[in-house]
C-alpha cells in the first residue's frame, strides 16, 4: 500500500513538472506572438498561439486586444506559479513528519493565488461579456467560480495543515 501511494506521488511530481514547463512555454509563446503582432507584423494577431485568432479584436480596438491578451497571460502565469508552488511542496515535504510551517505557508500561498485568480477571472469574464455586446467576435472567456471553489478547498486544507503543524510541534515538546 505504501509503495502504491509513493508511486502515485512520484507520478504527480513528474506531472506537475510537465505542467509547469508546458504552462511556461504557452505563456512565453503568447507573449512573443503578442509582441510580434504589436511591433513587427500586425498579421501575427491572426495566429497568436495554437490557432487563436484575435485579429478582429485588434482591428476593432487596440486597447481591448491588449486587455484580452493580458488576461490570458495572467491566467497562464498564475497556473504556472501554482504548479511551481506544488513542486516546492514536493521538494520540501518530509513524509515521516509532513506537518511543517513551511509546507503550511506554501499551501496558504496557493489558496491566496487561487482566490486572486478567481476575482480577476470574474472581472475578466464581465469585461468580455461587455465587450461582446459591442462587437461580435470570438473571445476567450474565464470562469471565476472554479478558481474560487479551488481557493476555498485549498484554504481549508491549509488551515487543517496548520493545525497539524501546531499539534506536531506540541507533541515534539512533550516527548
Amino acid at each position: 500500500m505504501k509503495t502504491k501511494s509513493t508511486l502515485v506521488l512520484t507520478i504527480m511530481h513528474v506531472v506537475f513538472w510537465v505542467l509547469l514547463i508546458g504552462l511556461c512555454v504557452q505563456t512565453g509563446s503568447i507573449l512573443i506572438s503578442f509582441f510580434v503582432s504589436e511591433f513587427i507584423n500586425p498579421v501575427g494577431a491572426q495566429n497568436l498561439y495554437m490557432g487563436l485568432n484575435l485579429a478582429a479584436l485588434k482591428n476593432y480596438a487596440e486597447v481591448h486586444y491588449v486587455g484580452v491578451v493580458s488576461f490570458m497571460v495572467y491566467f497562464l502565469a498564475v497556473k504556472a506559479y501554482m504548479a511551481y508552488l506544488v513542486i516546492q511542496i514536493f521538494r520540501k515535504i518530509d513524509f515521516a513528519a509532513p506537518f511543517s510551517s513551511e509546507i503550511a505557508a506554501l499551501i496558504t500561498k496557493i489558496s491566496h493565488n487561487a482566490l486572486a485568480a478567481g476575482v480577476v477571472a470574474i472581472v475578466a469574464n464581465n469585461y468580455t461579456k461587455w465587450l461582446l455586446k459591442s462587437v461580435s467576435i470570438d473571445i476567450p472567456t474565464w470562469s471565476g467560480d472554479e478558481f474560487l471553489f479551488l481557493a476555498g478547498i485549498i484554504f481549508i486544507i491549509a488551515q487543517v495543515f496548520q493545525k497539524g503543524t501546531d499539534i506536531q510541534a506540541e507533541n515534539a515538546l512533550t516527548v
